[in-house]
């Protein structure tokens, strides 16, 4: 699996635990900088749409096929040249993740949310879909994660954790592949047309690299959508950007 598959993944596992916004960009390994994405039309919830073993999209649930569908349509309509990665790989890439006793030690502890929570089993409830594609910075690609959720009270749940979360993890630490990683993360005000969200500018400090990002996470409905954006040489473009992809994102969901 590609280096931008695995950070995806990684992504994945951050939204599910409410944690987006802070770890998303703490990705070990810097992908290719010739990422490409896929877009798509939304269609109905029914009969007929493709669910994860053990999970059936019922009410404002979303199946892997239209959340798949959402995103092909803004990689079309923003030609991203970007890679869709379907639910079944990203639920296979959570699988060969290391687990809360692989030696990831965090600082403080009660930032280390991937011990606290397993993602695949979060992951077993949600129906999912992540397209990631070359942007700004050459340290990481852009991308975008889709989680729907059985429930509304269960997405605004997770939001509502990551916001709690962010008091007492502004700042963090953590060894991963045996560096020493420090990460920060602030609190960004923007405007946007999901029914609620939060904006997160991430700076991380790795030996030879520092790597900053904005993260925006909104909840429609049931659905938390993650847009990560790598930073380039101006940071009020890199939130202009994030949100209008989110943007884009609800606006794609509202039509299914």
């Amino acid at each position: 699996m590609s280096a931008a598959r695995r950070i995806a993944a990684i992504g994945v596992m951050l939204v599910l635990t409410g944690c987006s916004g802070t770890d998303s960009d703490g990705s070990k390994a810097p992908p290719s900088s010739s990422e490409s994405v896929v877009s798509g039309t939304p269609e109905p919830t029914g009969e007929g749409t493709a669910a994860p073993s053990g999970v059936t999209p019922s009410g404002p649930q979303f199946s892997a096929a239209q959340l798949e569908a959402v995103l092909a349509k803004i990689n079309e309509a923003e030609s991203l040249k970007a890679t869709v990665i379907p639910d079944e790989d990203i639920r296979n890439q959570l699988e060969e993740e290391p687990g809360p006793d692989s030696g990831l030690v965090v600082t403080p502890k009660e930032c280390n949310l991937y011990a606290e929570t397993s993602p695949e089993a979060l992951a077993d409830e949600a129906t999912l879909a992540v397209m990631t594609f070359a942007g700004e910075s050459s340290l990481q690609p852009d991308s975008i994660t889709l989680s729907s959720l059985p429930t509304e009270d269960s997405a605004r749940r997770q939001l509502g954790e990551a916001r709690g979360q962010l008091a007492a993890c502004a700042e963090f630490t953590f060894q991963a592949g045996g560096q020493d990683v420090e990460a920060a993360v602030e609190e960004l005000d923007v405007e946007t047309s999901a029914e609620d969200h939060l904006a997160l500018r991430t700076t991380v400090r790795i030996p030879g690299s520092i790597q900053e990002s904005v993260t925006v996470t909104g909840v429609v409905s049931s659905t938390v959508i993650n847009v990560l954006v790598g930073s380039s040489t101006d940071p009020e473009a890199d939130n202009a950007r994030a949100v209008e992809l989110l943007n884009l994102v609800v606006a794609g969901l509202e039509r299914l």
